[in-house]
């Protein structure tokens, strides 16, 4: 499989495990990868492209509303 698809079916992993706000130790053992690697590497990048947020130390999906015009 290529890198590009795996980054990629491991952020909406992520973000599906991310409904409810989970740690960033509950979503390394659920996805088993590395907690420092899943920090670095996925968490950090999705919470710069305002995907997902923290929430009382856990990280939760951002809700994007729909604006009708």
């Amino acid at each position: 499989m290529n890198q590009k698809y795996k980054r990629i079916e491991i952020e909406n992993k992520i973000l599906d495990l991310c409904n409810t706000p989970k740690s960033s130790k509950e979503l390394s053992k659920l996805i088993e990868i590395n907690f420092n690697t899943l920090r670095s590497k996925y968490i950090y990048p999705l919470l710069k492209k305002n995907e997902v947020e923290r929430y009382q130390g856990r990280y939760k999906t951002v809700k994007k509303e729909i604006i009708n015009k």
